[in-house]
């Protein structure tokens, strides 16, 4: 039986992009499924939109407006957001990038493994090869070395997946989507699962991601892990405050057990540590009592405000 499927995309000046993107959806899948809607979240481009797209028979185009640029993770919310409330009428939810990297063939293979799965759970593109060049994907593999180190969780994908149905409500109610699509599922304790991919080239243009964006895009993803990242910070301080506790110690020791002290040097040396000392407590105090307050607001489901970012 074939399948209905809504793809939510996310763009940004790429709207020759979208053209192609329409097109190789139609070419490649429009004869698997039965009705192809793409949503296309314009996240307030600057270039002037087209007048018309390539959509064929059993392919619909809706483009929303964005009053205002939100970033490409907060478009692909506001998208899934207004699939939900618009109740329309999909077996599965699809999240992919407009500028071809994300290669619409693998649509089906997403879909397929959702289908054979025993439990309703959503299905990411995990990357076993990529197209960029040496050096992103060499800060790349710094990037998840550290959101290991510091979230103790693993990430090995980024937006392009198949949300069934069942599953969409979850993640439109989750706040922590707001700040980034893929970390946020690792967190929800949603299921999920992956299917092996490789990742396209861009069918026209560059990127709008620039390497301010990316480390961003980063540290967004280690936000969600913001309680995990406290207490493995702590934990280090724990640790370095130790240390200087010992270091005190080893000064104050030289100073007057032994006959190797220097005049002047271990009032230099005490000092040097004490003042690194109060910072380092002062320091994680201040984040403590930041996160602690922040906890006293109430949570925003991002439900109850996306259509405010939507041009009427």
């Amino acid at each position: 039986m074939k399948r209905d499927i809504t793809i939510v995309t996310p763009l940004y000046n790429d709207w020759t992009c979208l053209s192609i993107l329409i097109s190789d959806i139609e070419k490649t899948i429009g004869h698997i499924f039965r009705t192809i809607n793409i949503i296309a979240v314009n996240d307030c481009s600057v270039e002037e939109k087209p007048s018309s797209f390539p959509t064929g028979n059993n392919v619909n185009l809706e483009i929303v407006d964005l009053v205002t640029n939100v970033g490409h993770q907060r478009a692909i919310l506001i998208g899934l957001c207004y699939c939900f409330e618009k109740k329309i009428d999909s077996d599965y939810f699809i999240v992919m990038d407009s500028d071809g990297e994300d290669n619409p063939k693998y649509i089906d293979d997403l879909v397929k493994m959702s289908d054979s799965s025993s439990i309703d759970k959503v299905i990411f593109a995990k990357r076993s090869k990529r197209s960029e060049a040496w050096s992103f994907r060499f800060f790349y593999r710094i990037y998840k070395f550290v959101f290991k180190l510091m979230t103790g969780a693993s990430i090995s994908f980024g937006n392009f997946s198949c949300i069934p149905k069942s599953i969409l409500h979850r993640v439109c109610n989750e706040p922590n989507f707001w700040n980034h699509y893929s970390s946020s599922m690792i967190k929800s304790n949603i299921p999920f699962d992956s299917v092996p991919t490789e990742r396209s080239k861009r069918y026209s243009g560059v990127s709008k991601m620039n390497s301010n964006n990316l480390i961003l895009h980063g540290l967004s993803s280690l936000s969600v892990y913001i309680e995990a990242v406290i207490i493995r910070v702590l934990k280090l301080s724990v640790l370095i405050f130790l240390f200087l506790i010992l270091c005190l110690f080893v000064v104050i020791y030289v100073k007057y057990f032994t006959s190797l002290a220097i005049p002047g040097w271990a009032t230099y040396i005490f000092g040097f540590l004490f003042n690194i000392l109060i910072t380092v407590v002062l320091f994680n105090l201040l984040i403590i009592l930041s996160h602690l307050n922040t906890r006293n607001k109430p949570i925003s489901r991002p439900l109850s405000f996306y259509n405010t970012l939507i041009k009427r």
